[in-house]
């Protein structure tokens, strides 16, 4: 391979497959096409959607970091890998047989507890396996909860029962008859089953807001099935740490957005879940908006 390629992710690449490096063996193991692999490193240009997803699978790393460089250094994922090296430890595990039981290379693991690269989500479902811990204790106590809003939910035809609301104090947010899925997208419906009452501190100047029903595990701890989210169809500004409502394969999901050139990455929480992918030059609109909000039932 080269030694300096021009493109960042071609420099992350180099980084996973360590020194003594070779294209046609990356390739050959990996299911990818070595005439184009070739050219990426030719010309400095970035791998198609399909390649990265093998990469990121080959070398069992974060698709969103393959893409973007970032997550290995965010608080979450610090976080993560410094409870990952300390369960290890303190179980005494050596780090060369856990990344023998991941099916993953050991200097992609050390790299990783070092804050260099960011492991994929899945693999930590399998770590807590081998380490006898639940998969949430890599995450848990370093995730702040999604704001709550004042929020009533009322049937359409129970308008006999409903309370006395002043107009200034609350707004009227329609509440879709599907869920948005924290998991696998579900088609979103547009009929109204109920509507939320949402108080206007909760709201404040948004106006076109949207309701829905979580479905779904990929977002838990922080959403749970049959949470009730609000969404904001005006806001589709991309923010880290924020929870954005996003079309994906005819349905709609919940996720973490990134995004990276012509890639929307879309990120969950839950360790057993997968990361997606959305090329932007195929599916140029997928933000519905951001979620603002979430009404939980305990």
């Amino acid at each position: 391979m080269s030694s300096s390629p021009a493109d960042p992710v071609l420099k992350r690449l180099l980084v996973l497959q360590g020194e003594g490096s070779n294209l046609a063996e990356l390739c050959r193991e990996a299911g990818l096409n070595y005439r184009a692999a070739q050219k990426w490193f030719q010309r400095g240009t970035l791998p198609d959607a399909a390649s990265l997803r093998k990469i990121a699978s080959h070398f069992r790393v974060d698709l969103a970091w393959l893409v973007s460089g970032e997550n290995s250094k965010s608080r979450l994922g610090l976080r993560m890998a410094r409870r990952l090296r300390q369960f290890r430890e303190t179980r005494g595990q050596a780090r060369a047989d856990l990344a023998k039981k991941l099916n993953l290379r050991e200097h992609v693991l050390e790299l990783y507890e070092s804050g260099e690269v960011a492991l994929g989500l899945d693999l930590f479902a399998e770590a807590a396996k081998y380490l006898n811990i639940p998969p949430f204790a890599f995450i848990q106590e370093d995730l702040s909860a999604v704001q709550t809003p004042g929020l009533t939910v009322f049937k359409p035809t129970s308008t006999g029962k409903l309370p006395r609301l002043r107009e200034e104090d609350y707004v009227s947010v329609p509440l879709t008859g599907s869920a948005i899925a924290a998991g696998q997208p579900i088609i979103q419906q547009e009929d109204i089953e109920d509507y939320v009452i949402l108080h206007i501190r909760a709201a404040g100047r948004r106006t076109n807001l949207v309701a829905s029903r979580v479905d779904g595990d990929s977002m838990e701890p922080m959403l749970h099935s049959g949470d009730i989210v609000v969404i904001d169809r005006d806001d589709k500004k991309i923010q880290k740490n924020k929870i954005y409502a996003v079309f994906h394969e005819g349905g709609l999901t919940a996720k973490y957005l990134e995004r990276q050139k012509n890639l929307l990455i879309l990120r969950p929480i839950n360790p057993n879940s997968q990361v997606m992918v959305i090329d932007l030059n195929v599916h140029p609109d997928p933000v519905v908006g951001r979620i603002t909000g979430a009404w939980k039932e305990l």
